[in-house]
């Protein structure tokens, strides 16, 4: 179902009224331009109100300020949702489940290791379109589609497959392997490569590789790398676990050889020829620390995390008082998410010169390792700086506004 209006939809559900009540819910799908004038957006998962709710009604239970909008201009603001919303559930509680789906509260019933191992991945493709700083290339309503988190449970990998052709017949697999990694495709590997852009010389390319099926892996890695900038960052994810009362991630042998690992390639990097450009961290290596206990598919947030240069990791398990894990208790000094995405961004942090080389070599020996490996590779020929860029929607919850649609029908926007 398409509906025309004159101005892009900001939120993620509708309500649909006719004779003066309403009687229908449904989520909003996607945007797309109708005209020169006017967008068009699409509904799903159109739900019927066992008790519909009359609008005179709906105006009584507002307070003057909230009902102004509504009858001038058909709008409700954030507040006035929530009360319209508070209502709506009183009455029919069978909207419980239905709403919280469509405002992205997507926890898929898996089992807990799979769950995680999901959730890792589904964070790293959110990391990686962070770190492109170019908030256009977001997808609009999460990264699959219906009938992809339907069929989540039987995948090995949270990246959506390529439609068509298989995706090591994709030839963007191809030039991926050929000019940027180095590295032939195997016959045990799952590729999946999914290509995005804002139409203004930039563009994503996101590249899964699965060598072990999801049960037996050891974690995910994370490449970024930008085309222009010619700079990798690698990420290691960690996850905290239950412990008594608190999460926390737990340093055991495996732990400490990746981290071996990891300074092996940077202390090579840091003997490399710099390059022009400066870094306030010029090694690769990175450990983002989070809790994987849910799975919202919908969302391209990322997860709240610790993430920390593998040198201060280091230099904290080096302390005599430090115990044998880590949390946000006993780190405070850590980079959040967002402050590492924004780093990545505007190009603080990565690899130069003959390093970026170097790394591009060792990301091959990788693959070879039982992980999923998430690869963004970023190009931005336009030359603009993230710190320019706008938002290219308004937050779900922000903005109430109704349409005109089918005559005398009208649907209000949560």
């Amino acid at each position: 179902m398409s509906f025309p209006l004159r101005t892009r939809v900001g939120a993620n559900v509708v309500l649909i009224s006719y004779r003066n009540a309403v009687h229908f819910l449904a989520g909003v799908e996607e945007n797309s331009r109708a005209d020169d004038i006017r967008w068009a957006f699409q509904l799903r998962s159109l739900t019927p109100l066992v008790r519909p709710l009359e609008l005179s009604r709906l105006q009584a239970l507002l307070r003057k300020d909230q009902r102004r909008p509504l009858e001038s201009q058909g709008e409700l603001t954030e507040k006035a949702s929530k009360v319209v919303l508070d209502v709506l559930l009183a009455e029919n509680p069978q909207l419980n489940s239905v709403i919280g789906t469509l405002f992205g509260v997507r926890d898929i019933d898996l089992p807990a290791p799979r769950k995680a191992a999901l959730a890792e991945e589904r964070d790293s493709l959110a990391s990686l379109f962070a770190f492109t700083g170019a908030l256009d290339l977001l997808p609009a309503n999460g990264f699959l589609t219906e009938d992809e988190i339907g069929s989540i449970s039987d995948r090995d990998y949270f990246l959506p497959a390529m439609p068509g052709v298989p995706p090591r017949e994709d030839p963007m697999v191809e030039h991926d392997a050929n000019t940027f990694l180095g590295w032939t495709p195997q016959q045990s590997d799952r590729l999946a490569v999914r290509i995005f852009t804002d139409g203004n010389e930039r563009t994503l390319q996101i590249m899964n590789v699965n060598r072990w099926p999801i049960e037996n892996r050891l974690g995910t890695d994370l490449i970024y790398y930008h085309q222009q900038r010619r700079s990798f960052v690698l990420v290691q994810y960690k996850r905290m676990v239950p412990d008594g009362p608190s999460w926390r991630c737990r340093v055991d042998g495996h732990f400490r050889e990746q981290l071996d690992m990891m300074r092996a390639l940077d202390d090579r990097c840091r003997q490399e020829e710099p390059g022009g450009e400066y870094r306030m961290v010029p090694t690769p290596s990175f450990v983002k620390i989070c809790q994987l206990d849910t799975l919202d598919v919908d969302s391209t947030s990322m997860i709240s995390g610790m993430c920390m240069p593998r040198e201060q990791v280091e230099k904290h398990l080096q302390r005599p008082d430090f115990p044998s894990y880590l949390d946000s208790q006993i780190i405070k000094d850590y980079l959040t998410s967002t402050l590492f995405a924004q780093l990545v961004a505007v190009g603080c942090v990565g690899t130069s010169g003959s390093a970026t080389t170097l790394v591009a070599r060792e990301i091959e020996l990788s693959l070879q390792q039982r992980k999923s490996v998430s690869v963004g590779v970023f190009s931005d020929e336009s030359g603009r700086r993230p710190s320019w860029r706008t938002s290219r929607r308004t937050p779900a919850r922000a903005k109430r506004t109704d349409i005109q649609a089918h005559g005398s029908q009208q649907a209000s926007l949560w």
